[in-house]
């Protein structure tokens, strides 16, 4: 079973990418050229809303099915459709802003579209489901900014870049403050359940199985265990491991839209360089994991083959990474993150297999951005760093040797490797082997 949690390179990540100036040909599915000698408000509605070979629908469609596998899909339908219908004066504005010519009449176009904009944003603050909107406010809020920067370069009166950055302010609260009471509802969306049974018909001395559960309803992830035994609350450490393991996937899958609100300062660099935003690490940063045989894939297991796993998983602090060390042969033996301040990481697993290290990473130039892992034969048998410059460096060599039961490539998150790794937490198995490992990515521009 392969999984695979990344970013999709759409066309936000494409206006995004016009707007810092960073535009690659080779890497765009449009000619960005085009959008270099025209308003980025125009970049925008050509982007957003004008139908072409790569994307057929209005923005606001796309986020509205993508945010199915994100929250509830009952609020989807129904408040997606109507903030849809109750922007589309905004749109119609947008599209009109196409044709117009003469700077005056733009600059009165942009007015009223910043009237309708600010008060849009404030129709959306009163929502009963303001949580669940955040992609659609994500959005909302680069086009919003970007009709506030077009009048800016229009200099039309009564708004400046203190307007502007007051603006930026209410949406990094908003975003903020919705984040975490969006993940305090997510998590009660992940359940469990357990029960005994009684086989009177079997011949087995062992009549009684326990049976149980995890099931994350909105992510559409199920998780089941059997066990010889009338005890259900033996899947309570296991269970506890998977359900965290599901809500990390959730924060992950939510990033794919939440990352763009990392770079709202971007939309006054041309007014203001030095401007920033400070976000918290709490929302900057997110864990993946943990993973083990034990807790991944999804599907059917045995609790009996948990037999060979300590569950001594414990954290250390995070930070910037500066060498990995690890130690594998068939199997990853162990593994261990150094940081900076010369801050050594809990070793986990024990003394078998080849040492390995990997050297001179720091927090701008050369740093990890994605992990894959590869299971089989009830280990961790394969471990793959891929870093920012796009090299890779493998350890364990279980892919070659034994069938693989499951497999997860965890980034690169983001089209320009804008998180970096800034952690690693794990235990280890009876026989002295890496067993569960969780990996912490933090946003690069975030330090």
């Amino acid at each position: 079973m392969d999984k695979t949690y990344s970013w999709d390179h759409d066309r936000m990540e494409e206006f995004m990418t016009i707007l810092c100036h960073n535009v690659k040909a080779e890497d765009s599915k449009i000619k960005p050229e085009i959008f270099l000698s025209i308003p980025l408000l125009s970049t925008l509605v050509i982007l957003f809303f004008i139908k072409h070979e790569n994307n057929g629908d209005d923005i606001f469609v796309q986020i509205k099915d993508r945010a199915k596998d994100i929250t509830s899909k009952e609020i989807v339908e129904t408040e997606y459709n109507n903030w849809i219908r109750n922007f589309q004066p905004i749109k119609k504005l947008l599209l009109e802003y196409l044709i117009i010519q003469e700077d005056d009449i733009r600059a009165t176009h942009i007015t009223s579209l910043v009237e309708k904009c600010s008060l849009f944003f404030e129709e959306i603050l009163k929502s009963e489901k303001i949580i669940h909107l955040m992609p659609f406010t994500i959005t909302f809020a680069i086009i919003h900014f970007t009709v506030l920067r077009e009048s800016l370069k229009l200099q039309t009166s009564n708004f400046g870049i203190n307007e502007f950055k007051e603006i930026i302010s209410r949406y990094k609260d908003h975003f903020t403050n919705s984040f975490h009471q969006f993940f305090t509802w997510r998590t009660d969306q992940i359940t469990t359940k357990t029960k005994i049974t009684n086989d009177l018909n079997s011949t087995s001395l062992f009549k009684f199985q326990a049976e149980g559960e995890v099931k994350d309803i909105i992510g559409n992830k199920t998780v089941n265990y059997f066990a010889k035994s009338s005890n259900d609350q033996i899947f309570i450490k296991v269970f506890d491991l998977i359900k965290l393991r599901m809500f990390n996937e959730a924060i992950a899958d939510f990033m794919k839209m939440f990352s763009h609100i990392f770079s709202l300062a971007n939309f006054v660099h041309d007014f203001e360089p030095s401007y920033n935003i400070s976000w918290p690490l709490s929302i900057s940063s997110f864990w993946v994991g943990p993973y083990g045989i034990d807790t991944f894939p999804d599907g059917l297991h045995n609790f009996d083959d948990n037999s060979h796993l300590l569950y001594n998983i414990s954290e250390d602090e995070s930070g910037v990474i500066t060498k990995i060390k690890l130690r594998s042969g068939d199997v990853i033996d162990q593994i261990q993150a150094f940081y900076e301040g010369d801050k050594a990481g809990k070793i986990i697993g024990g003394r078998g297999g080849t040492e390995h290290i990997i050297s001179d990473l720091d927090k701008s130039s050369k740093y990890i951005v994605a992990v894959k892992l590869i299971f089989g034969i009830g280990f961790l048998g394969t471990i793959e760093f891929t870093f920012n410059d796009g090299k890779s460096a493998r350890f364990g060599n279980l892919y070659r040797l034994y069938q693989v039961t499951g497999s997860i490539q965890i980034g690169p998150f983001g089209k320009h490797n804008k998180f970096r790794l800034s952690g690693i937490v794990g235990g280890e198995g009876k026989r002295t082997f890496v067993a569960h490992i969780a990996f912490r990515f933090q946003h690069v521009d975030v330090l």
